[in-house]
């Protein structure tokens, strides 16, 4: 059987450097871009020549410079990409089986068409940019589409399976080159088949992950709108007591001002009327779901020391269904009041709320006084839990539905929340 010359060390190190990076575009840099990219090309650099000078070690020493290999490429993940241990350890197994794959793929073909003649060549070379071209092109494509907001939870489980499977496809793909000590067509036909094995397994794994992490956002947001839609009922049955007790306090205030002792009339007045002023922080904004959300929060804030102030056409949010009121207009309030409770000064508590017509949309603008800077993740959403989390991704995807849009934003000390909606 004709004796192929095996994969050209260069080009597997360019195998391994293009799955490093794809999958580690998916995780926000630990720096400045420009600094991750200029240690990206030194470590690419440094991989390739330690491939190099490494391709011709005996074989009792070809494990451990692999291992080396892998452990260069593990550093590389962990330390330019903000992922922990375990990330960086399932990211490293799923990008050197794409590497083993790409680079099988590649020389397969190229000994296909141009069997017994080395690299270098300037149609060896052609080949080599389409062939990775196309299937890394094709896998970020891919990984884009199939991407999710909710980051994905790699348990030490997850993490052993994939480089126990990454380890299995290794071993099983090249057995019979370390057996036979040649490289062979049947050696290529063989390890090419088992990587793709080893991606197509991997990439089940990971979309399991991908539809666990989808479930979770989506039980935590459903949590929120139920959440709110009790906080309503119940804010709604409160107001209706009030509105109870403001007649009978009514009716009360009749009666003392039967009363024919003047000082004794004044001072039952005087106190009565500064429990009802306690309560009078009903809004009238034209829809009843917001007027009942305002006042609850109203009554929170008085009861709070937080100063809130409110000018909302409410008639604008009669296309919105209940739970959607309840969803963008509740959580925004929650994160606000949540945020303003920890000011000492009881003079910035503050919170203004705007609601009103804009070129064809319906603009929320919801603002609260922050005195610390609020850090934004590569989502666009705040990593302080004051101001939101699965909570502000209910909001977005309520937005989102009626084609509108979620932004935030913070500047001198004033954190703003903007949901973007179209008029209908």
């Amino acid at each position: 059987m004709t004796t192929l010359p095996d994969i050209p060390r260069l080009y597997t190190a360019l195998a391994e450097v293009l799955a490093a990076v794809l999958y580690a575009q998916a995780m926000p840099p630990r720096m400045d871009k420009r600094l991750c990219w200029s240690i990206t090309v030194v470590w690419a650099g440094l991989l390739a020549v330690f491939l190099q000078l490494t391709g011709d070690v005996p074989l009792v020493w070809w494990i451990p410079c692999m291992t080396a290999a892998i452990g260069w490429i593990y550093l590389y993940l962990w330390g330019t990409r903000a992922m922990n241990l375990l990330e960086a350890g399932y990211s490293c197994a799923r990008a050197f089986i794409l590497a083993e794959l790409a680079a099988s793929v590649e020389w397969q073909l190229h000994c296909v068409l141009w069997p017994q003649q080395g690299a270098g060549k300037p149609l060896s070379l052609v080949l080599l940019a389409v062939v990775y071209a196309a299937l890394y092109g094709f896998l970020y494509l891919f990984e884009q589409r199939r991407a999710t907001a909710a980051r994905l939870t790699i348990t030490t489980a997850a993490m052993l399976m994939a480089v126990v499977m990454a380890v299995t496809v290794f071993a099983v793909s090249n057995l019979s080159f370390v057996s036979n000590g040649e490289a062979t067509m049947s050696v290529f036909y063989i390890r090419t088949l088992v990587d793709f094995a080893g991606v197509l397994i991997l990439s089940v794994q990971h979309e399991q992950l991908r539809e666990n992490a989808l479930h979770s956002e989506l039980t935590a947001m459903d949590n929120v709108l139920r959440r709110q839609y009790e906080q309503y009922k119940q804010s709604k049955e409160n107001i209706r007591l009030i509105n109870r007790r403001y007649h009978e306090l009514k009716m009360q205030i009749a009666a003392i001002r039967a009363e024919c002792d003047q000082a004794k009339q004044d001072a039952a007045l005087a106190e009565m009327e500064s429990g009802i002023r306690k309560y009078e922080a009903e809004n009238k904004t034209g829809n009843p779901v917001l007027d009942t959300l305002l006042t609850a929060k109203s009554l929170y804030c008085q009861q709070h020391g937080i100063n809130m102030t409110c000018v909302a056409d409410g008639k604008l949010l009669d296309f919105l269904s209940t739970g959607e009121i309840c969803t963008i207009v509740g959580t925004a309030l929650d994160n606000a009041t949540e945020s303003v409770s920890a000011e000492p000064d009881p003079e910035k508590r503050l919170i203004r709320v705007a609601i009103y017509a804009q070129n064809g949309f319906v603009m929320l603008r919801f603002e609260n006084y922050c005195a610390s800077p609020v850090e934004l993740a590569v989502d666009g959403l705040p990593k302080r839990s004051a101001h939101g989390g699965y909570d502000l991704k209910s909001v977005r995807a309520a937005a989102e539905n009626h084609g509108g849009t979620l932004t935030l934003h913070w500047e001198n000390e004033w954190f703003t929340l903007r949901v973007l909606l179209l008029q209908k």
